[in-house]
């Protein structure tokens, strides 16, 4: 209902097209629209914070006074005034307005971090796909301009054998069959969880330095109501910090995009410190024409092991993955990867060999965004423990997921993974089968 109060509005910056006018507050809002396309920012302000003054709760007001305070460097009450827009917003036009204006006043103070965050606001409240998208473009460069990035899972996995026991629980040692009674497979659902926090310095053109810290922990939880005695789902806990620095560099146009980093981590199981791990890596990604991409990545460490110092020792490996779009708008992937683990300890001492592949498909399955995978590993033990032969693995992993984009929430869209795996091995207490459900979150930007 339009009102009939008028408002006497004088702004100095606009004399030459205006004069001294009297307005209504629809007129008013119109005005100080153009103002600001116009780049006259202070005769913006000035019209908003007469309406807003009249009105506090005026929604429109308070968002075109929010970009005009912006503008004009002023950038608390920009703040102020996308945060009061925000709250006495009724449509979710209006609080997507809100969310970006608060959004550009954050990034121009300097708070990437929190305009990302409101920018994830404004693409969940965009009343169309076109709103939404430019929500998305601008946390996109909002986030490459950020020093400061964060990466956060969320999992829970129900598994029919969440020890990762063996399918048989004897084991023959000298011509004498021995059984553990606690190795039996136990039904429940692991819960993982990671953290990682970045921050880049000394960026330049062609290259940036980083730190970052990565936390990382699992946690079982049991739901078989036959749960052998002297087992506990602590035992099952595993928790990883890790700290990393590194350089990110391109030495050219059309060149590998590299990266060069080492960590230093500590690793618990169960409760106790298991280890401390030095690595070092070194990556390279090549994009080549048609969106085709190949990339490798070479890792070298060390493993103080604080349960058993014989297991202490040099780990290494090698992997690579080529991965292109197909014709019908799928994508396929492959990779492998060589590892070698040398230690003093012939249950830990193996080479490793490993190949995968991974098939996206281009159009939604069940509203969603599908992909499936295979993968099989080797390992090949180098001195014999357990029997007159060294001990040799192999497992094969069957996968699939289903990441439903339609039902994302600020930006995270709830998936789905089914996963079997199978391990036949030459002994018999390392043989294992596993099929597991993995529900979580991924950030879709």
């Amino acid at each position: 209902m339009r009102t009939a109060l008028k408002l006497c509005l004088c702004f100095w910056g606009a004399t030459a097209a205006f004069g001294q006018t009297t307005l209504s507050p629809e007129d008013a809002r119109l005005t100080a629209a153009r103002l600001l396309a116009a780049g006259q920012h202070s005769a913006a302000a000035e019209i908003t914070e007469v309406l807003v003054q009249r009105d506090p709760d005026d929604t429109a007001s308070l968002i075109l006074h929010a970009h005009a305070a912006r503008n004009l460097g002023r950038l608390p009450a920009a703040q102020k005034s996308a945060r009061r827009a925000w709250k006495s917003a009724d449509r979710d036009i209006e609080k997507y307005g809100a969310a970006l204006a608060m959004a550009q006043a954050l990034s121009s103070d300097g708070h990437k971090t929190r305009a990302q965050l409101w920018l994830r606001r404004a693409a969940h409240v965009a009343p169309s796909e076109q709103m939404r998208h430019r929500a998305v473009r601008d946390h996109n460069f909002v986030r490459q301009t950020n020093p400061w990035s964060v990466n956060l899972s969320f999992g829970i996995k129900p598994s029919n054998n969440v020890n990762n026991a063996p399918r048989d629980n004897t084991i023959i040692l000298g011509g004498l069959i021995f059984t553990n009674p606690t190795a039996v497979p136990i039904s429940g659902f692991e819960v993982q969880n990671n953290i990682t926090l970045r921050y880049n310095f000394s960026e330049e053109q062609k290259s940036r330095n980083f730190v970052a810290l990565n936390w990382s922990e699992n946690h079982v939880v049991f739901t078989d109501s036959d749960v052998p005695a002297g087992v506990d789902e602590s035992d099952f806990s595993f928790r990883r910090i890790e700290t990393q620095i590194g350089r990110d560099f391109i030495t050219g146009p059309g060149k590998a995009r590299q990266t060069v980093s080492a960590s230093l981590g500590r690793l618990w199981s169960g409760g106790d410190h298991l280890a401390d791990e030095l690595r070092l890596s070194w990556k390279q990604v090549y994009h080549r024409p048609n969106s085709r991409r190949f990339a490798w990545t070479a890792d070298l460490g060390y493993s103080d092991r604080k349960d058993n110092d014989i297991r202490s020792g040099v780990t290494g490996s090698l992997r690579g993955q080529w991965s292109r779009p197909l014709a019908n708008g799928d994508r396929i992937s492959w990779d492998a990867a060589v590892g070698r683990s040398n230690t003093d300890s012939a249950a830990i001492t193996h080479s490793s060999l490993s190949f995968g592949a991974q098939y996206m498909f281009g159009d939604p399955i069940m509203g969603a965004h599908a992909q499936v995978s295979v993968s099989n590993q080797y390992r090949k033990y180098d001195d014999p423990l357990y029997g007159p032969d060294p001990r040799s693995d192999v497992k094969l992993s069957i996968s699939g997921s289903l990441l439903f984009v339609d039902f994302d929430t600020y930006g995270f869209a709830p998936k789905v993974s089914l996963e079997a795996s199978q391990t036949n091995s030459n002994v018999t207490r390392f043989e294992t089968r596993n099929f597991g459900l993995n529900i979580g979150f991924q950030s879709l930007f």
